[in-house]
C-alpha cells in the first residue's frame, strides 16, 4: 500500500525537516504540509524538507487560490522542483472558508463567487506558465499579458486539486494528476462517495488520477491513549462541533441529538466539556486511531473505498505512529 504523511503547519520548520528525513528512512512515499494564513508558510517548509532529504516526495496540501497569483505559484513550484531534483507536487485548493474572509475575500455564496470557475482559471494559468512560451490569459478572475517564465522547469510537476465539491472533484479528475479528497476527517462511506465523483470525471476524460486523502491518525500501544489524543485535539472537536455532517455518523450509531450537549458546550466556549463529551464511536468513524494493527486495518478499509494514496496525519504519539505504520515495518 502506498502511504504518505501529512501535517498541519504547527511544528517548527526545523522539526518538519527532521520529520521528513525520518519519513524518508521509514519508506513513506511523500510528505505533505498544509498551508494556513496564520501559521508557517508551506514554501518554507518544502524548501527546508528538500534540503534534509534525497528521495521522498514533497507536497503542498494545499496552497490556496487567493493568497498567491497563479503566475507566482507556478514560478514558486518550478523553483522548488529545481531545488528538490523534481520531487515536489503542487497541491492546490480554493481556500479555507473560515480564514479567507478575514483578508477580504468571499467564498459564499457560490453563485456569486463561482469557485469552480476560479479553480479552472488558476489551473489553466499555472499549466501555461509551466509549458513555456508567452502567456496571455484573460479570465473572470485572473489576467496575464505577454509574460514568459524566465527559466524552464527541469522536471514535470504533478498538480493535485483538493476539494469537497462533487463538481470540482469530477473536474479535477479531468485535468489534474491527483485529487485530495479530505482535509483530515471523513468516514469511509463519505470518502467512497467522493471517490465516485472522481470516477465520474475519470470516465468522462478517459484517464485515471491519484485519489489522495488526509486521515487524522493516532497510534499508540495503548488504544485508550490513542483515542484520548484525538479527544484532546482542538481541531477534531471544532470539526465535530461545527463542520461534520451528523448524518454521516449515523452508520456508526451516532444520532444528531447525541451530539447536542457537545455542541452546546462548544458554543459556550467550554472546550474541556466538549472534549469530554466526544463519543468514542465518532473517533472510530472519522479517524485512524488505535494500536498499530487496528490503524493498518483502518487504512486498508479506506483503500478498499477507493483511496489510492492515504496521507496519514499523525497526532499524539507522532514518532511511534510513523514507525509503527512505516511501509518498511
Amino acid at each position: 500500500m502506498r502511504l504518505a504523511l501529512g501535517f498541519n503547519p504547527v511544528m517548527s520548520v526545523a522539526d518538519a525537516a527532521k520529520t521528513a528525513s525520518l519519513a524518508e528512512s521509514m519508506g513513506y512515499e511523500s510528505m505533505w504540509m498544509h498551508e494556513s494564513l496564520f501559521q508557517r508558510d508551506v514554501v518554507t517548509y518544502i524548501s527546508a524538507m528538500a534540503g534534509a532529504t534525497r528521495t521522498i516526495g514533497l507536497g503542498s496540501g494545499v496552497m490556496n487560490t487567493f493568497t498567491r497569483h497563479p503566475v507566482t505559484a507556478a514560478a514558486t513550484f518550478a523553483s522548488l522542483s529545481e531545488l528538490s531534483g523534481g520531487r515536489v507536487t503542487f497541491g492546490l485548493g480554493l481556500g479555507s472558508f473560515p480564514t479567507i474572509p478575514l483578508i477580504g475575500h468571499q467564498i459564499f455564496p457560490v453563485q456569486k463567487t463561482r469557485p469552480l470557475e476560479r479553480i479552472k482559471e488558476y489551473v489553466a494559468v499555472v499549466k501555461m506558465v509551466w509549458e513555456g512560451g508567452k502567456v496571455d490569459f484573460d479570465g473572470e478572475f485572473f489576467h496575464v499579458h505577454n509574460l514568459t517564465l524566465g527559466f524552464k522547469p527541469d522536471a514535470r510537476i504533478p498538480l493535485y486539486i483538493a476539494s469537497l465539491s462533487p463538481r470540482t472533484q469530477a473536474f479535477a479528475a479531468s485535468v489534474a494528476d491527483g485529487v485530495i479528497l479530505s482535509p483530515a476527517l471523513s468516514t469511509r462511506e463519505v470518502t467512497a462517495k467522493m471517490v465516485r465523483n472522481v470516477e465520474a470525471g475519470e470516465a468522462k476524460a478517459g484517464r485515471k488520477v491519484v485519489r489522495a486523502s488526509y486521515m487524522m491518525t493516532s497510534v499508540d500501544a495503548d488504544p485508550a491513549k490513542a483515542a484520548q489524543a484525538v479527544r484532546d485535539y482542538y481541531f477534531f472537536v471544532y470539526q465535530l462541533s461545527e463542520v461534520v455532517d451528523p448524518a454521516s455518523l449515523e452508520p456508526y450509531g451516532i444520532r444528531e441529538e447525541q451530539l447536542a450537549p457537545l455542541k452546546a458546550a462548544w458554543r459556550k466556549g467550554d472546550v474541556a466539556e466538549a472534549k469530554r463529551l466526544v463519543p468514542e464511536s465518532a473517533i472510530e468513524a472519522l479517524t485512524v486511531t488505535g494500536d498499530g494493527d487496528h490503524a493498518k486495518a483502518r487504512l486498508k478499509e479506506y483503500e478498499k473505498s477507493g483511496v489510492t494514496l492515504p496521507i496519514a496525519m499523525p497526532i499524539g504519539n507522532v514518532r511511534y505512529a510513523i514507525e509503527e505504520l512505516s511501509p518498511k515495518a
